[in-house]
């Protein structure tokens, strides 16, 4: 009996675990432009690098300059993102900036080589909001 069980499980076990081939596509530098609306309005510039990709997922990293549209005072955000595709050309992904308590979620529609959508970072109890766009580099 355990013999028989153990030769119908044992097919799970073989699945791979090395990456997927990319259905996206999205591996490369991107110009990140956006608007922060709520608590401060606040315009955003920078590079999102995708840098893995498997299957509908990927993984990569955001590195922003925030200045403030009242006393254009500075501040760089950077950290780690990750995503996938969640519909037909609808990316959906997550921006864990160093010093914010909670994830900036990104959704947004990708057309060629442009997403453009919204995002908030609704656990922040501040609830930061805002609108963005990213275009990819051309080499």
């Amino acid at each position: 009996m355990f013999a028989l069980v153990g030769v119908l499980l044992m097919p799970a076990c073989l699945k791979s675990t090395e990456p997927q081939p990319s259905l996206l596509q999205l591996n490369g530098s991107w110009n990140y432009t956006g608007i922060q609306t709520v608590p401060v309005r606040e315009t955003l510039t920078g590079t999102l690098t995708i840098s893995r990709e498997s299957g509908t997922s990927f993984q990569g990293q955001l590195v922003l300059q925030g200045t403030n549209s009242q006393t254009q005072q500075q501040r760089t955000l950077s950290g780690s993102v990750s995503g996938s595709e969640s519909g037909t050309d609808v990316i959906d992904f997550d921006a864990n900036l160093a010093g914010e308590t909670a994830p900036r979620r990104h959704v947004g529609q990708i057309v060629a080589d442009t997403i453009t959508g919204n995002w908030v970072s609704s656990a922040d109890p501040a609830m930061p909001s805002g609108t963005f766009k990213v275009v990819r580099e051309t080499k």
